[in-house]
């Protein structure tokens, strides 16, 4: 009897010996599946010139499924959104871009901080009708053909110069007279390193404009153009000068009539200059 007991309480203590081990291998650190934390992503939408892009919305999806949405918001000030997911491979989707942009359909993240850079898009007749132009704005591809046939692509000029200066004026326009001496002298000096289209589209014609360079003697562009000119740039006032830096974005507007040779020489030489960083200004004379 007492034989039988002490087998069973054996078998007894054996079972409880399994039931905690296996309750160790349940409970045990190791062999317990690890917990994925979410991370942090940032995203950074900006123009060729480092200058932010704010206002874009940025839509994040699966790289495989663009269905899913992960997230979805507005970049700020600096150009950023901020999100957290889980890691994983995403890609984001660029919409609301300032006018003059051209958006991919969609960028793939790299990481937890991604910099999306948009360029300058391709002018269509649809878009010089809608598009009014503001400082900072992207410039849309353009191309202008002088009186001699000559054509001029903002694309390529910005392949060749550091920038691209527009000189809206007319040819009854004192100001634009007066001022043409010294912008000629500047471009003696700069010209291998800035263009300078000088475009008219108030009055006048082709001929007659290529008859006031040629009595002139200047030798930067100067062209009739569509008086939609005016309306796209928002000239209102004559002459107005616009450069457009090599990032293809208005950087300065300077209104009214420049009289002295340093002072175009000054403007421009910022602009070709190697340390040249993006920056916005407007001035008035």
């Amino acid at each position: 009897m007492k034989t039988k007991f002490i087998k069973l309480l054996a078998a007894v203590m054996a079972f409880a010996m399994t039931l905690a081990m296996a309750g160790c291998v349940e409970d045990d650190p190791i062999l317990t599946e690890p917990t994925i934390t979410p991370v942090e992503y940032v995203v950074t939408v900006e123009n060729k010139g480092g200058t932010p892009l704010a206002k874009c919305s940025v839509e994040v999806v699966g790289v495989v499924d663009k269905t899913t949405t992960f997230f979805k918001g507005m970049t700020n000030a600096e150009g950023q959104v901020t999100f957290n997911a889980l890691p994983g491979e995403y890609a984001a989707i660029v919409s609301r871009a300032p006018d003059g942009y051209a958006v991919a359909e969609s960028y793939k993240l790299t990481g937890e901080s991604t910099t999306i850079v948009l360029e300058p898009g391709v002018m269509t007749e649809k878009d010089f009708d809608s598009v009014k132009y503001s400082l900072g704005d992207a410039v849309l591809d353009f191309s202008i053909t002088a009186a001699d046939g000559t054509s001029y692509v903002l694309s390529e000029l910005l392949q060749q110069k550091k920038a691209v200066v527009l000189n809206f004026w007319y040819l009854n326009c004192g100001p634009c007279k007066m001022e043409f001496p010294y912008l000629q002298e500047a471009y003696d000096q700069l010209g291998d390193e800035i263009e300078v289209l000088a475009l008219n589209p108030y009055d006048g014609d082709d001929a007659q404009v290529a008859a006031f360079k040629a009595d002139n003697g200047y030798t930067f562009p100067m062209l009739k153009c569509d008086a939609r000119w005016s309306e796209v740039m928002k000239v209102d006032m004559y002459p107005t000068t616009f450069i457009i830096d090599r990032f293809g974005n208005i950087c300065m507007i300077h209104r009214g009539m420049i009289t002295d040779t340093q002072s175009f020489l000054d403007m421009f030489g910022y602009f070709v200059s190697d340390a040249y960083e993006q920056t916005f200004v407007k001035s008035h004379s």
